[in-house]
């Protein structure tokens, strides 16, 4: 630290206040931060790596990465369940095996990731009830390991010929597997060597091959079956299909309501046959239902209509409707002769309103199960992807994302249905977030969204699917909406929360992969994250987190810079919206890129080294948003290196005075600061700047940290910061006195919508 005394006379008087040097920001382990590792050649290196800032190795201590250590079977099972993607329920505390125990001092930890190769069909376990995580992983050990996770096991040849005496008989097939794929070599004797502890350095270079070459298995997805519409013959040329029975509770006693579909199977067009549609109840009541003024006159030839009817009925007790039917009345006759034309049985498919509950395991699915809406002709199916639990307001919202997909061979629109939240006694319609008509062409997908508003307390138990229905009175305009459904399925596993280590950690300047088909970011759009810190800001009693994403245009045309959103959530499960930055920016050039920040306020008990970063699309300009890319990310360490990252700037504040001037004015003394900064800025030079990227805020603190006035400035444009030696002046002070033993802080300064977000990144003393 170099240190000086400045003193300036012209007609003031200066005294020398601060000098100093600064210390900097984060960035992720390498290979280089472990001294055992500096001999390895180049290829290898990559590996250890990309291995080491996925978080799946790290060293055994500080420096040392103990390439030459063995790694018991406790630890590997940690190491396997990340490679493999394994679903590690982290709040198991009870081991399938009686070795396994959540007390041991030692290996505790692994009792989930042990619990999770044993649910994979990874392990067996050691011996008969034993898992023996002590115990050393040899090379034919691992073999196996590696060939299970990578689903190869079928491609095991339990015959295969090896003449090698160091490999047990069983480990045979999956050791000749493996050097076939690489995994593994053998040793330099020209011998596996399967029985010899397996080391670190063959566990990271063997697990890099493996991840490598891991596709994940797709589950077969299960379906929700809904009964064909049974078709009914009402003349020649006209079939009729039950489409919905819906019975509700009204002030008077019950609404029911009934949805039909005529077909007409001639190439002519067909009048609507005249009959009288009946409901018929479990007692034999019978009661005749009124046409909707709506309903179509006729139809089309070799198509279909869609008719409405309802009725009353005035009875204060519980019915059960059985049967739909078909009557043609004569009434040129004398007395009226009644033909019954069709009789369909119903009370399997009546809807109950806001009472509904399907009970028939059946039709109640689980999350991800695909299905088709009863009662509509399409080639279109469904499957809940996505849920996210947001506020808007006081109250909480479900955002369910349904992806639908048209396996038919034309094109067709993806009809008007939404979901409803059930819980006990209670049914909360939702609304779907996109208004206009989405088309699928043949073999499509698209992606949809519903939002479920439910009370402040609710525990939601399903999802159920509804068609909105309407039944216009004669001589009346404003017909009478109702909701119709059939089937529904479950909530995911802890309403959709992520719990475990995720695998896959980001790596900091990688491109974000996200969610396909989404229509949100431009394929040609990379979008990395670069930064992400957080520091606590003492002046407003929280934590400031910043986090910077670089958006490159990889195109030969300007790309519209997209307002996503960002989000981080904590261990806790804590989630806190950014705020994003003004960009002046409306468009990015071919071959160039833009930084856009984003600003966190989190509270001081946020002790979160790790976050769970959600990048999200705001949907159709509503106030919700659907999650498209989420990344579990490590917070970057404020001193690295001795250089503060602020991207797409690297700062070095190599030496700082700090001067202050007193002049004697007409009403009495006046006072300035000037502070000398020598700072060395390097830039990346893709990225460019507008002005509204972040500035430098410069703020001088005296010893009760009292705020004596602060000044910011910019990287670009009049008074910009340059690389070199610089003055900068304070002059709007707060005190009107000398002051002693001053420190300046130093904060990255972006501005947003709601306000400055400030990020302290130095303090120079």
């Amino acid at each position: 630290m170099k240190k000086s005394l400045t003193v300036i006379i012209s007609a003031c008087m200066a005294s020398t206040l601060l000098t100093g040097a600064a210390l900097g920001a984060a960035s992720p382990k390498s290979s280089v931060d472990f001294n055992d590792l500096g001999q390895l050649d180049a290829g290898t290196r990559a590996k250890f790596d990309a291995m080491i800032a996925a978080r799946i190795f790290d060293g055994v201590s500080e420096g040392a990465f103990g390439l030459h250590d063995k790694m018991n079977r406790a630890q590997f099972a940690k190491a396997a369940a990340m490679i493999f993607n394994l679903k590690v329920d982290t709040l198991s505390s009870t081991s399938s095996f009686r070795d396994v125990s959540a007390a041991d001092p030692a290996n505790g930890y692994a009792l989930p990731y042990i619990e999770a190769l044993k649910k994979a069909n990874l392990t067996d376990g050691f011996g008969e009830g034993t898992y023996n995580p002590a115990g050393e992983v040899t090379k034919e050990q691992l073999a196996a390991f590696l060939i299970r996770g990578l689903n190869k096991e079928a491609e095991v040849k339990q015959d295969a010929a090896m003449n090698d005496s160091t490999v047990s008989s069983w480990a045979k097939g999956y050791v000749a597997l493996a050097v076939q794929m690489n995994l593994m070599g053998n040793q330099t004797d020209g011998k596996f060597g399967g029985m010899t502890p397996a080391n670190r350095e063959l566990l990271v270079t063997s697990s890099y091959e493996a991840k490598r070459l891991y596709v994940p298995v797709t589950p077969a997805v299960a379906e929700i079956p809904v009964e064909d519409m049974k078709a009914f013959n009402l003349t020649e040329n006209t079939q009729a299909q039950v489409k919905s029975v819906t019975q509700e509770k009204s002030a008077e006693g019950w609404r029911v309501g009934v949805v039909v579909t005529l077909n007409n199977t001639s190439g002519f067009t067909n009048r609507i046959p005249d009959y009288e549609l009946r409901i018929q109840t479990a007692e034999g009541t019978v009661y005749t239902l009124q046409a909707s003024a709506s309903n179509s006159r006729s139809i089309p030839p070799q198509g279909n209509v869609t008719l409405s009817y309802m009725t009353d009925i005035g009875v204060n007790k519980d019915i059960q409707l059985t049967n739909l039917l078909w009557v043609d009345v004569n009434q040129k006759v004398y007395p009226k002769v009644e033909t019954q034309l069709a009789d369909a049985a119903i009370s399997s498919i009546v809807w109950r309103g806001q009472d509904a509950k399907i009970d028939d395991p059946s039709r109640l699915g689980d999350w991800g199960a695909r299905f088709s809406l009863p009662g509509i002709h399409s080639d279109l199916k469904y499957s809940a992807v996505k849920l996210s639990k947001q506020f808007t307001g006081q109250t909480p919202s479900y955002i369910v994302e349904i992806q639908a997909e048209n396996e038919g061979s034309y094109a067709e629109t993806i009809p008007d249905f939404t979901l409803s939240g059930k819980s006990e006694g209670q049914s909360f319609i939702g609304k779907r977030v996109e208004e206009t008509p989405i088309r699928l062409d043949a073999g499509a997908r698209k992606s949809i969204h519903f939002a479920i508003t439910t009370d402040m307390n609710t525990t939601l138990q399903a999802f159920y699917v509804l068609s909105p229905e309407s039944f216009l009175k004669q001589g009346q305009t404003v017909p009478i909406p109702y909701f119709t459904g059939r089937i529904g399925f479950r909530l995911p596993a802890n309403e959709g929360t992520v719990t475990g280590p995720a695998a896959g950690i980001y790596i900091y300047g990688t491109p974000i992969a996200f969610t396909p088909r989404n229509d949100f970011i431009n394929p040609n759009l990379t979008i990395s994250l670069e930064e992400l810190h957080v520091t606590d800001n003492e002046e407003t009693g929280n934590k400031t987190g910043v986090a910077k994403f670089k958006l490159f245009n990889k195109s030969d045309k300007p790309i519209p810079v997209p307002a996503f959103g960002a989000e981080l959530a904590g261990k806790d499960g804590n989630a806190y919206a950014g705020k994003r930055q003004i960009v002046s920016a409306t468009d990015i050039e071919p071959g160039t890129g833009v930084v856009v920040s984003y600003g966190f306020t989190l509270p001081t008990t946020e002790q979160s080294e790790r976050f769970q970063l959600n990048v999200q699309e705001v949907l159709s300009n509503s106030a919700y948003k659907s999650t498209i890319a989420s990344y579990p990310v490590s917070v970057q360490n404020e001193n690295d290196h001795n250089n503060i990252s602020l991207f797409p700037f690297k700062l070095n504040l190599k030496n700082w005075t700090l001067s202050q001037l007193t002049a004697m004015g007409t009403t009495g003394f006046a006072y300035t600061y000037k502070l000398s900064l020598d700072m060395d800025m390097q830039r990346e030079s893709e990225v460019v700047l507008d002005n509204a990227f972040s500035k430098l805020k410069f703020e001088l603190v005296d010893s009760s940290g009292r705020s004596l006035g602060s000044n910011s400035f910019p990287f670009t444009g009049a008074n910009r910061l340059v690389s070199g030696s610089q003055m900068l002046t304070f002059s709007n002070l707060t005190q009107d006195q000398v002051q002693s033993h001053i420190s300046v802080k130093v904060y990255e300064t972006i501005t947003t919508p709601t306000g400055e977000v400030d990020r302290l990144i130095a303090e120079l003393k």
